[in-house]
């Protein structure tokens, strides 16, 4: 039972719901502090007295990218600043990831035992704190400058506002799988109509803010309903099935299949285009070091620019119309792949893409078939894979321990959900 003196862990969610929407709306890089805030009582509901074989294959990828760490060419001090002035921070990516992984366990081992019926008040400050959210999704992208007026007192107008509101889209993306499963709970056919409005409400959002990797989410969101609707038995092993065969081919699909099309001359948009030649650069580093891989965060070394490869530059020029020799100094990989499976790969090897593909089954085979849970929990959860997924593959480097708190958040959320509906 996961309670104390009457206390229930439930009150933890619900507070770490409150702050989601002021850490998303201002960059999100405190997501991975409120997760660490609520594993500190997680720790008492759920002490980790036994593990499974997702917290062990998940466990043992963490520990190998510290270890890749040794001979990796990104020399980062384990911490920075200090507490006196205000500016310490944990520098060292391993040791942040490691911390993640310790605290997302805690979190949803805690949210696994709550008690069904004591959760009520918590999912309705849930699922109030995200639809402010959504709506405020919505008013930035069809007021872009109203909101950009809002930021100015607190960030750069033309340079951080707009990251921020980006990061929010993202963020809001991660939450909008919660909403799509409370959904399924209004009476008759409702929840058709509403799951189907949430999901063309935050298209037109994320197309207006310019957020690419979020409208393709939802996208995959969609499609990945599909999925466990037409696979009542086997949904969650087909759409884990499918994560784990393109992260481990995504050398060959995005190296070598994105060289194919851009040598073809298809017509790219220019962040696509850029996120194909870095995944070119990426995979010729993986040929360099298949086994071991170059080390947690090495790709932010690699420091190849356009000049040095006089036939890419061309492209760029001709495709950008931009002569002025800036190409010459720009980078190829901007600090990282922007695909965590050709991450995975450069950095940590072959080891580690085995480690990863082992925790991808380990939860899709995990996860009951999706006819044995109430319609509420396997939207949600089959949302939350295809979001998560999403940005896995265009958008943050793997090792932002900001997005996989999110991730954790979201998915605690979802177990508050799912215990809720199973109350008597």
């Amino acid at each position: 039972m996961t309670k104390t003196s009457g206390f229930s862990y439930a009150v933890v969610l619900a507070a770490a719901f409150v702050l989601w929407v002021p850490v998303a709306l201002f960059g999100t890089q405190g997501f991975s502090a409120l997760l660490g805030l609520a594993a500190i009582p997680a720790a008492f509901f759920a002490p980790l007295k036994r593990t499974n074989i997702i917290a062990l294959a998940v466990a043992l990828l963490a520990l190998w990218a510290t270890a890749t760490s040794l001979w990796s060419a990104e020399n980062t001090a384990i911490v920075a600043g200090d507490l006196a002035h205000g500016n310490f921070n944990v520098d060292a990516a391993a040791i942040r990831i490691l911390l993640t992984v310790l605290a997302g366990t805690l979190v949803l081992a805690a949210a696994l035992r709550l008690e069904p019926s004591r959760g009520q008040i918590a999912v309705y400050v849930m699922l109030a704190m995200l639809a402010i959210h959504g709506g405020l999704t919505l008013a930035m992208a069809l007021l872009p400058e109203v909101a950009l007026d809002a930021y100015a007192p607190f960030s750069d107008r033309d340079r951080e506002a707009p990251q921020n509101i980006l990061r929010s889209a993202n963020a809001f993306l991660l939450g909008l799988p919660v909403l799509l499963g409370a959904a399924c709970l209004l009476p008759k056919r409702a929840p058709g109509l509403v799951v189907t409005a949430l999901l063309a409400a935050s298209f037109l959002a994320f197309y207006l803010v310019g957020s690419d990797v979020a409208w393709i989410g939802i996208l995959l969101i969609a499609v990945a309903l599909g999925v466990i609707h037409l696979l009542p038995k086997s949904g969650f092993k087909a759409l884990f099935a499918v994560i784990a065969a393109f992260v481990l081919a995504s050398p060959v699909i995005l190296g070598f299949g994105g060289a194919a099309v851009s040598d073809a001359g298809m017509p790219l948009p220019s962040s696509v285009q850029s996120r194909v030649w870095a995944w070119q650069l990426t995979t010729d580093k993986i040929l360099e070091r298949p086994l071991t891989g170059h080390g947690i965060e090495a790709s932010k070394e690699w420091r190849e620019t356009f000049g040095d490869r006089p036939d890419l530059m061309d492209q760029m020029i001709e495709r950008t119309g931009i002569d002025d020799g800036r190409w010459k100094v720009y980078r190829i990989l901007p600090g990282h792949p922007h695909n965590m499976g050709l991450q995975l790969w450069a950095e940590t090897g072959f080891i580690g893409i085995v480690l990863a593909l082992i925790s991808l089954l380990a939860i899709g085979w995990s996860l009951p078939p999706p006819a044995a849970l109430p319609s509420a929990t396997r939207i949600a959860a089959a949302g939350l894979t295809a979001a998560s997924f999403a940005l896995f593959s265009l958008s943050y480097s793997v090792w932002n321990e900001a997005f996989w708190a999110t991730v954790a958040l979201a998915a605690a959320g979802i177990l508050l959900l799912s215990r809720w509906l199973d109350r008597p």
